[in-house]
């Protein structure tokens, strides 16, 4: 199985590629089956007096195709029997929510039945982040990777060939390397985005962004583009961590991350009936179907998801070296 190749060295066709080509016929023959384990790469080269140098191109070039993988410490097993798929993308996000899930609905439906996807969450632990990597590393054609702010985030990013890396969603400043990538530019748009509706905050008398982590890490990127328009403009604001212990007044304004956030400034909206709107301005943070009928419909500042997905595919896809922005918008439903 494998261990002995009919390799034919008068052939114009390299013996790298002809042992590829051989491992390729044992899955399609039913030989090698997904799962099962590969002759180590010296015995593959003594058994058939092979330099150990062409072997290792050979599984590496499987690697790539994602038809094999590397198990630190094991060997060489087949990733799978599907050897026609041109695309073999691993993706590592931060939490499944629900813009998460558009994002990756997205991603599956642009490349259709051409890719294999293995998809994997590091919920923002350093650890996790660079282990998945570590053992991803090889055995993928493309990394599609939704980094954190970690000093430590680059150890991980470093193991992987960076022509096949895609940062999706946010570049974290602690990345100092130029991938590709397709992101948001949170400072910029959050400022630019609150510069055009300027003129709904005089209906306010103050403006808070509850900017609190739970299920996802806050770029603090949004609270330096969110600060710098307060500042410009001379608004009244606040930054809480927390709306715990706040009661909110007639003449407030918020911009909510969490939706555990959104529900409780509902909440006492109704409870002391104050309309908003108009006695209480809402804004929310990524869109999300709910947004759209709750309380009559909440305003947002939120990426296109979907877009970022087919982007990213595009990019794959198509071979292009490039970074892009993928910009928000506020859709305004009357909530502020």
């Amino acid at each position: 199985m494998v261990k002995h190749l009919s390799i034919n060295k008068n052939q114009q066709t390299p013996i790298y590629q002809q042992i590829f080509d051989a491992v390729i016929m044992e899955i399609e023959n039913g030989k090698l089956s997904e799962g099962e384990q590969l002759p180590s790469i010296n015995q593959i080269a003594i058994e058939n007096k092979l330099a150990r140098e062409t072997v290792v191109k050979a599984f590496k070039l499987l690697q790539q195709k994602g038809i094999i993988r590397a198990v630190h410490g094991k060997g060489f097993f087949v990733a799978s029997e599907d050897v026609n798929v041109n695309h073999r993308v691993f993706i590592l996000f931060d939490t499944f929510s629900p813009y998460k899930e558009v994002l990756y609905s997205s991603i599956k439906k642009e490349f259709g039945k051409n890719a294999f996807l293995d998809i994997y969450f590091h919920h923002f632990n350093i650890k996790i982040f660079n282990k998945l990597i570590e053992e991803a590393a090889g055995n993928y054609t493309s990394y599609i990777i939704s980094p954190f702010d970690n000093p430590k985030v680059s150890e991980g990013l470093n193991l992987l060939p960076k022509e096949k890396v895609y940062l999706l969603d946010r570049y974290s400043r602690f990345i100092k390397e130029n991938y590709l990538a397709v992101c948001q530019d949170f400072s910029a748009d959050v400022y630019s985005l609150l510069t055009d509706i300027k003129t709904q905050l005089a209906n306010y008398n103050s403006f808070l962004l509850v900017f609190r982590n739970t299920i996802t890490d806050v770029p603090v990127e949004l609270r330096q583009g969110f600060e710098s328009f307060c500042q410009d403009y001379a608004i009244n604001y606040g930054v809480s961590d927390s709306l715990d212990k706040y009661k909110p007044q007639k003449g407030d304004a918020f911009i909510v991350i969490d939706d555990e956030d959104l529900v409780y400034l509902v909440e006492q909206a109704q409870a002391q009936g104050l309309e908003i709107g108009k006695d209480l301005g809402i804004i929310s943070y990524n869109e999300t179907s709910l947004k759209k009928v709750v309380a009559g419909g909440i305003s947002v500042i939120s990426t296109d998801f979907a877009e970022m997905g087919k982007l990213v595919v595009e990019m794959i896809v198509s071979g292009k070296t490039e970074k892009l922005r993928n910009k928000s918008e506020y859709i305004d439903r009357g909530s502020f």
